[in-house]
């Protein structure tokens, strides 16, 4: 297949009836990327996958692969390959068959099928294993099968939809790390689905943050982690500390803030996310991750004081959660110490992870000081999608 040197999906829509899965889609890639798009479930990302893949007719756009359109080229013909979620292994026909099936469709020459066979098992280390058919497979196994059944057909695209999910926290893990290897290996074009943000982060060249059918963030994996745009993707970044805390000031790069109801809990937030006028006075959204709010150690400013309501083990520390003093509201955070129901604590969180936002960005984002699913306003983006 030609290789991709660039890809570009361009205002791509797709309707359902009168109801609208992807808005206006745009994405430039170049080849050799590695573009994952991220989400909840319903977002618009494996809509935004299938039309590409050409398994959905688009309702507007165009897609162009190195400047010519191919969104009227059946999917057969666009030489991408597709790794489904439910991996849609031939349960009659061994692993090498398996493998061999796409090739004997083409007419590909027994002898190429047999090496190119070989070669894709050895990449995904199932060279042992030919003769088993998918149901005496482990779960990790079937997935490298499903990857090598794809990759032996030599793809000018890889298209992966949720692949990891079926498989436990362990084999998730080890296939990230498989997946990330043969992109680089094979110097494939990948376009991955998932709703988990630490396959995202540790895989990919850029990330689309995806939200009602519409691109909410789009980025590196560190920009989207340390500077999410809106309170929609910070919370799916795992910023599920929202606390109302009022402006007091603002000191050169660093907005100042105060916790109501308890004296001397004066925060500084070192954060250009949100350039708004805010006034002294105004309630705002302090945000922060819990293992970035820490009881121990305890960094050197931010800090609050707090009463221990819950503590869990994590492994290599502890978590709680804390009920700020004079406040009803509530945090999580870490210390490598033990932490007790009951004990009084002092914590804090270091300026540079400290993210604020308008107090109208958590409409349906749940209440504050607490872990909740997020929404807000949509922003205009920038770059190359929208």
């Amino acid at each position: 297949m030609e290789r991709i040197k660039t890809l570009e999906m361009r205002g791509v829509t797709r309707r359902f009836g009168t109801a609208t899965a992807l808005h206006s889609f745009n994405l430039t890639m170049e080849g050799g990327m590695f573009v994952s798009l991220l989400g909840p479930s319903g977002c618009g990302k494996s809509t935004a996958l299938n039309c590409l893949a050409g398994l959905l007719d688009l309702s507007e756009g165009q897609i162009l692969v190195n400047g010519k359109p191919v969104q009227n080229v059946p999917a057969e013909k666009r030489g991408f390959g597709m790794v489904f979620q439910n991996y849609a292994l031939f349960p009659h026909l061994n692993v090498s068959r398996n493998v061999a099936y796409g090739m004997e469709i083409r007419g590909v020459p027994k002898a190429d099928r047999e090496r190119r066979t070989q070669k894709a098992l050895d990449l995904v280390h199932l060279s042992e294993f030919g003769k088993r058919f998918p149901a005496q497979l482990s779960g990790g196994q079937q997935q490298r099968l499903a990857l090598a059944r794809t990759i032996v057909l030599e793809p000018a695209m890889l298209l992966l939809d949720e692949p990891l999910s079926n498989l436990d926290t362990k084999l998730r893990n080890e296939m990230r790390v498989e997946i990330k290897r043969l992109h680089e290996e094979l110097n494939l074009t990948t376009l991955y689905v998932t709703h988990d943000q630490s396959e995202a982060m540790s895989m990919s060249d850029l990330v689309l943050v995806m939200r009602l059918g519409r691109i909410e963030q789009l980025g590196t994996p560190q920009d989207i982690y340390n500077a999410p745009r809106s309170l929609y993707v910070a919370d799916f970044m795992g910023y599920v500390n929202k606390v109302e805390v009022d402006v007091a000031g603002r000191d050169g790069e660093e907005w100042i803030v105060q916790l109501p109801g308890q004296a001397g809990a004066t925060l500084r937030a070192k954060t250009t996310l949100n350039e708004a006028a805010w006034q002294i006075g105004d309630r705002v959204l302090a945000c922060s991750r819990p293992d970035e709010t820490l009881i121990d150690p305890l960094p050197t400013s931010n800090h609050l004081r707090g009463t221990v309501k819950l503590v869990e083990y994590m492994g290599k520390s502890f978590e709680g959660l804390i009920q700020l003093e004079g406040t009803q509201q509530q945090v999580m955070a870490h210390s490598q110490q033990p932490l007790e129901n009951g004990q009084r604590v002092e914590l804090g969180i270091r300026p540079e992870r400290l993210l604020l936002f308008p107090m109208d960005a958590i409409a349906g984002a749940g209440k504050p000081g607490m872990a909740a699913g997020s929404a807000a306003a949509e922003p205009a983006l920038k770059g190359q999608a929208g």
